[in-house]
């Protein structure tokens, strides 16, 4: 359980003391006092639907599984899209869609593991600079180890959008390779809102620096991306 300092709302993003009272056997969930909203409608939702809610890009779901909601369910989701992307990866590089499940090497399935816990990593690391360097109050407000794992929070929820890389696992053998990358592009740029998004609910930075903030997520999404690529070709070159 967190600690009551932690809760935010998910509308606003203002602290508040706690999500609900409890009366008799009754719960009934508190309001903002900034917003004056529901300060987190989600305590009543199932988990199934706030992770929908999320892949429609919801900030105030990305609030509520930052802030206020049990990570552990994500902390095994997050896992499970880590190896999706990599087999996902891994059939990728088949050059006959039609024999690729029987193509796809262990070794490769691992190195590509290997790589995206890498890129999450640097995503992080590229992130608490950024943050760091325009929110620092922030940082000094809420710890460093609250701080970095917020952050990494951010990450793993914007690599959710992952699991849209499933269709294309399942129905590869009846598309074409433009399609393929077609459908690869929209999922990436998906990823990319996602990661903006969330790391925009979190409010680490003051109003007036969050576009600068926004403009440097970007940068460092482009970076990062062009570090995966680069580091995607190496490892083609070795595995191969």
């Amino acid at each position: 359980m967190m600690r009551e300092s932690n809760f935010v709302c998910i509308n606003c993003g203002n602290r508040v003391k706690e999500l609900f009272k409890k009366y008799s056997n009754i719960l009934k969930t508190t309001h903002c006092g900034k917003c004056l909203q529901i300060a987190d409608k989600y305590i009543e939702f199932e988990e199934f639907i706030i992770l929908i809610d999320a892949l429609l890009l919801d900030s105030c779901a990305f609030r509520h599984i930052i802030y206020n909601g049990d990570f552990k369910l994500y902390w095994k989701v997050s896992l499970v899209v880590l190896f999706l992307e990599s087999f996902a990866l891994c059939r990728q590089k088949v050059t006959n869609p039609k024999n690729a499940v029987l193509h796809v090497h262990e070794k490769g399935f691992y190195t590509y593991t290997l790589q995206n816990i890498g890129d999450y990593l640097l995503m992080t690391i590229l992130l608490l600079i950024i943050t760091t360097a325009v929110g620092i109050n922030w940082m000094k407000k809420t710890g460093l180890r609250s701080f970095a794992l917020t952050i990494f929070k951010v990450v793993l929820i914007s690599n959710l959008s992952k699991f849209f890389l499933l269709p294309i696992l399942v129905w590869r053998n009846n598309t074409t390779v433009y399609g393929r990358r077609l459908h690869h592009i929209l999922v990436m740029g998906h990823h990319f809102f996602s990661l903006v998004l969330a790391y925009e609910a979190i409010g680490a930075t003051r109003t007036g620096l969050r576009w600068f903030a926004m403009t440097l997520v970007v940068l460092a999404f482009v970076l990062k991306e062009y570090t995966k690529q680069f580091s995607t070709f190496l490892l083609e070159v070795n595995v191969t």
